[in-house]
């Protein structure tokens, strides 16, 4: 599994949720920021950009590289598409930049950041009648001129865009927009008209390792996220990294066992029945499995303390008549007690370290939200080698 996931079509993460989670199961997330884009980040995102977490990369090499090929689809097809995609005369509003859920009916322009796409593109665009650039909005006290196009143009510039600085950073595009894996075998000029005119498209295979790797945290994450302090996020990062580890390799084998399964699949059904089967496998089974075995591990050493406890205070009525020898039982049943949790922690933190479900088991344990007698309980258990 790559270490890195490429956040797009955004620049801004929507979605603090959304983020936290894919801290869980993500090293870094990168995102596209042209160069000069005025970012505004909540604080969660900022947090997260400060633990090196969230970084930046610039398109303009990716822009240049893409170019070509929307130059090309606009020259051979520009009527057809000036048919659905002609700007002139819509409204506009940078707010809604390549937003799926604005694309049908098309109604505002959504807006590509100049420094996004090549000065020949935005000429070719323009001249057919796709773009203009005379869009202003102001953005903290500074006017930027947007580059405007059809919402639908845009979605699919910005998955083109992504997919090509992919290529030349080795990372793996992820996105909280269902809808937004448009490709994932290169964006050709035919491939590009094919999207826009006739709306095909093909499964998401390239985002296999994101897909996998959030189902797996889902599986464990709790309801009101929302209410997790990122600082307990970026704790269980720093203090897992081995158990992360492990699961991003069985992410990772578990994502090419899929790629290899589902080459030549083109049916958005018959994707998603391998993409849950291979989960089961993987991840899921292993989860469970892992569970029972710390269950069992807990009941094992729990029944053995209350039977070490029981021998000793029957064997404590006739051994206090010895006077001095009751201090040595004590001693020897506080030693016994010690030993048998010191061996119940070993077994739970080999079991946990040995599974590539050991760290989402952790997600759920430490981000399960509980009351203070919960907490303290949990304390206890834990220093008797009980817990987690």
């Amino acid at each position: 599994m790559q270490h890195t996931g490429l956040y797009y079509p955004y620049v801004h993460l929507r979605d603090e949720s959304w983020a936290k989670a894919a801290a869980l199961y993500w090293k870094r997330l990168a995102r596209v920021v042209p160069d000069g884009f005025p970012v505004r980040d909540e604080s969660v995102v900022k947090e997260l950009r400060q633990a090196n977490f969230l970084v930046d990369t610039d398109p303009a090499g990716a822009a240049a590289a893409v170019a070509p090929a929307f130059i090309t689809a606009v020259e051979e097809y520009g009527t057809a598409l000036r048919g659905q995609y002609a700007v002139a005369g819509r409204p506009f509003t940078a707010q809604r930049a390549a937003d799926p859920r604005r694309i049908r009916p098309r109604r505002y322009l959504a807006g590509l950041y100049p420094q996004e796409v090549s000065r020949e593109l935005e000429s070719a665009l323009v001249e057919a009648g796709l773009a203009e650039r005379s869009k202003r909005e102001w953005v903290e006290d500074r006017p930027i001129d947007w580059v405007a196009v059809d919402a639908m143009l845009a979605w699919v510039y910005k998955c083109a865009l992504t997919e090509e600085l992919a290529r030349r950073t080795a990372f793996v595009p992820v996105t909280d927009q269902v809808d937004a894996h448009a490709a994932g075998d290169g964006w050709s000029s035919e491939q590009i008209l094919r999207v826009l005119l006739g709306g095909g498209r093909g499964p998401a295979a390239a985002q296999t390792e994101s897909r996998i790797a959030l189902m797996a945290v889902q599986c464990v994450l709790p309801a009101d996220l929302e209410n997790v302090p990122v600082e307990k996020i970026i704790k269980l990062r720093t203090d897992y990294a081995d158990e992360f580890a492990l699961f991003a390799a069985a992410v990772d084998t578990a994502s090419a066992e899929l790629r290899g399964a589902t080459r030549e699949v083109t049916d958005f059904a018959a994707f998603e029945i391998h993409l849950n089967d291979t989960f089961e496998q993987h991840i899921a089974q292993p989860l469970e499995s892992l569970r029972r075995a710390m269950k069992g591990l807990k009941w094992e050493t729990m029944s053995t303390a209350l039977t070490v406890k029981a021998e000793v205070t029957v064997a404590g009525g006739a051994i206090g008549l010895l006077g001095g020898a009751a201090t040595a039982v004590g001693a020897g049943l506080a030693f016994t007690t010690v030993a048998a949790r010191q061996t119940a922690a070993h077994q739970r933190d080999s079991l946990l370290a040995s599974s590539p479900a050991g760290y989402l088991l952790r997600i759920e344990k430490e981000l399960t939200p509980q009351t203070l007698v919960r907490r303290a309980g949990r304390a206890a258990m834990r220093a008797a080698g009980l817990g987690i």
